[in-house]
């Protein structure tokens, strides 16, 4: 059941779990990365979220940053249109 269920949410592998300290800790990594437990839950969780509603397990999430001209107000768009 557990190899279905990882091969489901996560067909890549960029995830991997491994049980430490005679069962009493898990070290776990995504794409390379370590991070915890609760980290790999949530993304097991949004992927599940995301397969049932018809979206790939994968969502890809941009982010532009900050800087000059990422924000604009309202009067600042209004102000460069005149």
């Amino acid at each position: 059941m557990k190899d279905r269920l990882k091969n489901y949410l996560d067909p890549n592998n960029d995830i991997t779990t491994d049980v430490v300290d005679n069962g009493t800790d898990a070290e776990c990594t995504y794409k390379g990365g370590s991070v915890s437990y609760d980290d790999v839950l949530d993304i097991y969780e949004e992927r599940a979220t995301n397969l049932g509603k018809g979206k790939p397990h994968t969502t890809k999430k941009y982010f532009g940053g900050w800087g000059e001209g990422t924000l604009r107000k309202a009067w600042q768009n209004k102000q460069e249109a005149e």
